[in-house]
């Protein structure tokens, strides 16, 4: 039996109810809105700047670098500022994670309120007289479940911002009395070496008084010597020997591992680094009798990946050169892998900057000013600049970089002050080697750029194959300095190798095996030598002299001239692609397998 009208039950309306769940859930959304959209705000400015990058620490820190003399107050008052904003740092962090949570909640009280609310709204029990338009519930049913998707979406991102925000920031610098670690190696051996070497743990990093401009170029400290821009500071090199018969071979000895980087040295060591898929050494030699001292092999360090990173065969697994400074030396690795160990092979300190995304693989060598160690760390994407100190490894300053390359940095002594030089595959930029400030930037390269910066006759040349050699010069009386392109040349350009200056000429040679020799004034071609075989290595001003090996280990002399005048053809014995060090009377060159050592009489 149907029921009556009046047995039909009612909705059951509490505007009291309604009206409490509805200020909540207004409470609540509001909360949860302003709560998930400083999450994302935090998350935006944490990736456009280091959290910790306190101009007034850098200020300090710059003062300590650029002083003579050790400084313990300034020190004190650095850890101190250093300790203040780090403090600041974790404090955020904490209030971050307390903030997704909120969110949480606020959204789960929102939905709450919104569900009582619902239930409990006041309604009328018959239609409304006034019939709305027609699609008007449609309408609005749309609108709600749009809103309803937008605020879904928002929350959804502020969550996926508090992930992913950047909780890992830079170890404390050590001060001289603690001399802390950053990161220490979980395996790692030095051999020859103690039981106390072969700790996992890094050597603590003694007081270090930075060697200055002039003892630095007394050395061979990184690729392509002081300042890594080609010029040897000492003239006295040989002109001729012979490997076979041991005609001025001081030695020779094997090198362990494969790798096309070049050797450094400082004082009586010289230093290379060798590495495999699964294996990456660092060598250091005693420079007067050749004998491997010890050899440093590098364990996994936090972040270290698992896989070996794709690369071409000639990169290979250690392209870069390493680079020595006072009583240490670094190397860096296809991985990403970056140690520094001092000169009895002890691990000072050691981080992964991350797997580079590079698809030749990692290049770009490294260079050492004060107490900074700096690398071009380019690849396809975050590329950037970074400046670690190197007492312990602590990031100074990190500059992005939005275009890869090969090339590796160079550091030159201008009349206007030390300007810091990369190379990209667009442009080449000049910064202040002590804060990263960005000095200039040019657009004039193009293709897969690996040749490096050169400096002579007060230019700078940057050259690449399928692009242009591009001297630049600068407006007098211009601060900060203001380039301007003095002039350009389109032929035989290099594809590997990098172009070398003196006071009168450039010199540039190519995997064709051309040797072209510029007019520094005019950028006109004064002449061409070909040559059998191709170049990788790249060629170094010695003096009046340039030398320059090929591919199969021969290297051409010749005069620093107008015309090409050939001095002699010694050749290494083997595969090179690898550029020589120059020191005082000596020659050091890593072939294929071997270390040779050449000097005079």
């Amino acid at each position: 039996m149907p029921l009556s009208d009046k047995n039909k039950p009612r909705f059951a309306a509490n505007e009291t109810l309604w009206r409490t769940a509805m200020t909540v859930a207004v409470v609540a959304g509001l909360f949860a809105l302003v709560v998930s959209t400083l999450l994302i705000a935090n998350y935006l400015q944490m990736r456009a700047v280091n959290p910790l990058d306190n101009p007034e620490i850098v200020k300090l820190r710059l003062q300590l670098a650029q002083s003579q003399e050790p400084n313990p107050t300034l020190s004190e008052q650095i850890r101190v500022l250093d300790l203040l904003a780090r403090k600041a740092f974790f404090t955020s962090q904490k209030q971050l994670q307390a903030g997704a949570y909120l969110l949480l909640g606020g959204v789960v009280v929102l939905a709450l309120a919104l569900y009582l609310a619902g239930q409990s709204r006041p309604r009328l029990p018959l239609p409304n007289p006034d019939v709305p338009a027609p699609g008007y519930w449609t309408v609005r049913a749309r609108a709600r479940e749009l809103i309803a998707l937008a605020g879904f979406v928002w929350v959804i991102g502020a969550l996926l911002a508090a992930h992913f925000t950047r909780l890992d920031v830079p170890v404390p610098a050590a001060t001289a009395s603690l001399g802390a670690p950053v990161i220490p190696a979980k395996a790692g051996t030095s051999l020859p070496a103690s039981e106390e070497q072969q700790k996992t743990q890094p050597a603590a990093a003694p007081t270090v008084t930075w060697p200055d401009w002039a003892t630095v170029k007394k050395n061979w400290p990184s690729f392509r010597g002081p300042g890594s821009y080609g010029v040897a500071q000492f003239t006295t090199a040989p002109v001729e020997w012979d490997v076979e018969s041991g005609k001025n071979i001081k030695w020779k000895t094997d090198v362990p591992l494969p790798a096309p980087n070049s050797p450094v040295v400082w004082d009586n060591r010289v230093f290379l680094s060798g590495a495999t898929a699964d294996k990456r050494e660092i060598y250091c030699f005693d420079s007067d009798s050749g004998q491997l001292l010890w050899a440093y092999t590098l364990g996994k360090l936090e972040g270290t990946p698992d896989a070996p990173p794709k690369v071409s065969d000639e990169t290979s697994f250690a392209a870069p050169t390493m680079a020595v400074q006072g009583d240490r030396a670094c190397a860096i690795f296809a991985n990403g892998d970056l140690a520094c160990v001092d000169f009895s092979g002890k691990l000072l300190w050691g981080k992964n900057l991350g797997a580079p995304d590079n698809h030749y693989g990692h290049a770009s060598s490294l260079i050492a000013f004060q107490n900074l160690l700096l690398v071009q760390f380019d690849q396809k994407a975050n590329g950037r600049l970074v400046a670690l100190d190197l007492s312990d490894g602590h990031e100074v300053y990190a500059v992005k970089r939005g275009i890869i390359s090969w090339s590796s940095p160079a550091c030159v002594e201008t009349p206007t002050g030390f300007q810091l030089l990369l190379n990209s595959s667009k442009d080449v930029t000049s910064y202040e080697p002590l804060t990263g400030k960005q000095l200039w930037q040019l657009k004039c390269l193009s293709g897969e750029v690996a040749p490096s910066p050169a400096w002579g006759a007060g230019l700078f040349l940057v050259a690449n194959d399928y692009a242009t050699a591009t001297a630049i010069k600068f407006a007098e009386g211009k601060t900060p300095p203001e380039p301007e392109i003095a002039w350009q040349f389109e032929d035989a350009l290099p594809d590997t190798s990098s172009p070398v200056g003196t006071d009168t000429h450039f010199y540039l040679s190519t995997a064709r095996g051309e040797i072209v020799c510029l007019d520094a004034k005019t950028g006109k071609q004064a002449w061409m030598q070909e040559n059998e075989e191709g170049f990788n290595a790249s060629p170094i001003a010695v003096g009046d002299r340039i030398y320059l090996v090929d591919r199969k280990g021969m290297v051409t002399i010749f005069k620093d001239s107008d015309s090409f005048e050939k001095l002699g053809s010694p050749t290494l014995g083997e595969e090179s692609f690898a550029t020589p060090a120059f020191m005082d009377g000596r020659i050091y060159a890593r072939t294929a397998t071997k270390l040779i050592c050449i000097a005079a009489g």
